[in-house]
């Protein structure tokens, strides 16, 4: 019984993405002019008709994005395997048992908020940062929605203070959206999908001063709303890379997870606002329209 409501709340869910996926190509054509020349910057050699693809694909996920939060919220936790696997849950099994909390480097890749379901994988704490709502409603339901598999949500103000004042004896998992664009230009760049990047680099800084170990969270979207988290290890020694090298690493693995279903990535989000323009040569994402 309890799978059969499955099946018809995931048809129900479905059919509303399907409907504001309409919405967003068609009544309210969601920034895709951003989205055009986003990807077209970023894959220079892909045909015309190869990115009015990528770009159907992307909005196809996007309006499957704003409905998945609510798919994992009334789902059982025993019934969470059919929508999010966890691999490679050794790694964070064996640092944790070192006594090394764990900085995991996701990205607005895929359902991020799927991730919330990590403290059913392990038995440490998991803190993750959070950007308050205007509204005192909607921003305590968020939290009940969010902290519902036991996360436990920092305000993004109180968020690096926190980390650092975490008990030492008590390891912790840190999960961070790295890929964040800073609010300025930033002392930090770097070459990201064929473009200079502008970074932020507060989760290497952290990982730096606690000495945690540095995880990169890979994704891949095995069929619709369903996904695969694999744990990859990018460094037991933050010392040793530093925050500059950390986010060099975390940036590879980044563009290498996106050239894979590039459709996935949030490209919607002006994350170039802050750029060199010398030598860029202008996109007409007009044309494709």
């Amino acid at each position: 019984m309890q799978a059969l409501r499955f099946r018809l709340a995931l048809w129900g869910w479905r059919s509303l993405s399907d409907l504001i996926f309409w919405v967003l190509v068609g009544l309210w054509p969601y920034r895709r002019n951003m989205v055009l020349v986003n990807m077209a910057r970023c894959f220079p050699t892909r045909s015309e008709k190869e990115l009015r693809q990528m770009v159907t694909g992307y909005f196809r996920h996007l309006a499957d994005l704003i409905v998945e939060p609510f798919l994992i919220r009334k789902m059982p936790h025993g019934g969470l395997g059919s929508l999010v696997y966890y691999e490679n849950t050794q790694l964070i099994d064996r640092l944790l048992q070192d006594k090394k909390s764990v900085m995991l480097m996701a990205s607005h890749y895929g359902s991020w908020e799927y991730l919330l379901s990590l403290p059913l994988q392990t038995d440490c704490q998991v803190l993750a940062a959070y950007t308050p709502v205007s509204s005192k409603w909607l921003n305590a339901w968020l939290l009940r929605l969010r902290s519902r598999f036991g996360v436990v949500m920092v305000p993004k103000s109180e968020w690096y203070r926190k980390a650092l004042g975490w008990e030492e004896g008590s390891p912790a998992i840190f999960v961070t959206i790295a890929d964040q664009r800073p609010p300025e230009s930033g002392k930090y760049y770097l070459n990201f999908m064929n473009r200079k990047t502008f970074i932020q680099s507060g989760a290497a800084r952290i990982a730096v001063q606690r000495n945690c170990a540095v995880v990169y969270l890979d994704v891949t979207r095995t069929r619709r709303n369903t996904y695969h988290f694999r744990f990859r290890l990018i460094t037991e020694q933050p010392g040793e890379l530093g925050e500059a090298g950390i986010m060099e690493h975390y940036y590879k693995a980044l563009e290498t997870t996106i050239e894979r279903q590039p459709e996935l990535w949030l490209w919607s989000h002006n994350r170039w606002k802050f750029h060199s323009r010398q030598g860029q040569k202008p996109v007409n994402a007009l044309k494709l329209l």
